[in-house]
């Protein structure tokens, strides 16, 4: 089924501190989807497809922003396990990202030049795409070397 999809991230850098160190903080902290302000806001609509094999739900589109061409995104889960989430992306970018609130998973990305891994703390994880279209994803992202992010991720699907 065809799908229009937006998707909104806001991100805000924490310089000089560990996932752990800020993930500790950062549940301390509430604050919803439509009140978080990052240092870099991002809005895309795209199209693609919506279907479910079996017990798994799919949505699969591909990316249109700069530097993006060419990469394909398949977003899943089980429908019993809505709280576990897989992104994976393929063609000339490759990774595959596991959100599961509360924990932490170590996931690869790879540039096609090099991979490299991405640990993702996942806070929250409010995934309705199987009922209302709507996923939420609160996260913090930390590569080896570099400072951690901090991402509220919305996903807004609506079948066409």
């Amino acid at each position: 089924m065809k799908a229009k999809i937006k998707i909104t991230t806001s991100q805000t850098e924490y310089r000089g501190k560990s996932i752990f160190e800020r993930a500790c903080e950062e549940l301390l902290i509430k604050e919803t989807f439509d009140t978080f302000q990052g240092d870099d806001t991002v809005e895309t609509t795209l199209y693609g497809e919506i279907s479910t094999r079996g017990s798994t739900f799919f949505i699969k589109y591909e990316e249109e922003s700069e530097g993006m061409g060419g990469v394909f995104t398949e977003v899943s889960f089980d429908l019993a396990k809505p709280k576990e989430i897989s992104i994976s992306r393929s063609g000339a970018l490759e990774s595959c990202m596991y959100f599961e609130e509360g924990k932490r998973h170590i996931c690869v990305y790879d540039t096609g030049i090099m991979p490299f891994e991405i640990c993702i703390f996942s806070r929250t994880v409010d995934n309705q795409l199987a009922t209302s279209g709507i996923l939420n994803l609160v996260y913090l992202i930390e590569i080896k070397g570099a400072c951690a992010q901090k991402t509220v991720f919305k996903m807004e699907v609506e079948k066409i």
